[in-house]
């Protein structure tokens, strides 16, 4: 990606301007604890919520203008998307190696899905046309937007990539593929894309291996053990304009939401 998008889902906007501080780092909350007798021992949160803060130095007013309207909630509460320009693979860490949780990853089929003790998935004994489904934890699909070019690729050997679109009011757009490698345009009044990779049958347990899928330029080799970075809703935390008519000063920072667990 060489811009950021941002906005709600099926109404993201690109910032063309590179933000002068860009921060992503993940503040994984671990907490030390120290004995008297010497140990020390630590928690950390299980997935610590991910934070970005950006600013921009002569910002131009009308992508000023689109900031400011999702700070205000103009287009309603969120949360947002957010498609940072550092973004390699927009899976999940564990989607993106072929990790857990389990609950990242469906099956349709025959085959037998589950996580092993050291969190690698395993599929044992699937039959032609068997899918994964490489689910969003809170849309019905990846955020897209039409125009932007969404790439995707497989390593489970004879495996097959497909998408398929939605509204933002996850009413059906389209559906493309199955191919080996697969890059598609989202068409008009696609906001989501459903992601499935489709099986050929063999015998035995097999671990699922790397996925990859990202928008913009195109996948080039080497790039499908890329680690996932996540496209998780995001909301604004806080904003500042300190306005330079006709251009603006401007900070954001968002956090990323979560639905409550049931």
């Amino acid at each position: 990606m060489g811009s950021l998008w941002i906005g709600p889902p099926g109404l993201m906007r690109e910032v063309r301007q590179a933000a002068t501080e860009f921060d992503r780092s993940v503040q994984i909350g671990v907490e030390e604890f120290a004995a008297l007798s010497g140990g020390v021992t630590t928690t950390r949160l299980a997935t610590p919520p991910r934070r970005l803060s950006l600013s921009w130095s002569a910002l131009a007013d009308s992508e000023s203008q689109w900031l400011e309207a999702l700070a205000r909630n103009v287009y309603g509460p969120g949360p947002l998307v957010v498609i940072d320009p550092a973004s390699r693979n927009l899976l999940e860490g564990g989607q993106s190696q072929g990790y857990g949780p389990r609950s990242a990853i469906g099956n349709s089929g025959w085959g037998t899905l589950i996580e092993r003790a050291d969190h690698v998935l395993t599929l044992t004994d699937p039959r032609d046309n068997d899918q994964l489904v490489y689910d969003h934890s809170h849309w019905i699909g990846y955020p897209v937007t039409a125009g932007l070019p969404v790439h995707m690729a497989a390593s489970l050997p004879d495996a097959q990539c497909q998408m398929t679109f939605y509204t933002a009011t996850e009413g059906f757009v389209s559906s493309h593929g199955p191919a080996p490698t697969l890059s598609v345009v989202p068409p008009a009044g696609a906001a989501f894309v459903a992601l499935r990779v489709i099986l050929r049958a063999w015998s035995g347990t097999k671990p699922l291996g790397p996925v990859i899928m990202r928008m913009g330029e195109p996948l080039a080799p080497g790039e499908l053990g890329a680690l996932g970075d996540g496209c998780p809703p995001m909301s604004v935390t806080g904003y500042s304009d300190k306005a330079r008519p006709p251009h603006h000063d401007l900070t954001l920072s968002l956090v990323e939401v979560r639905r409550t667990p049931r």
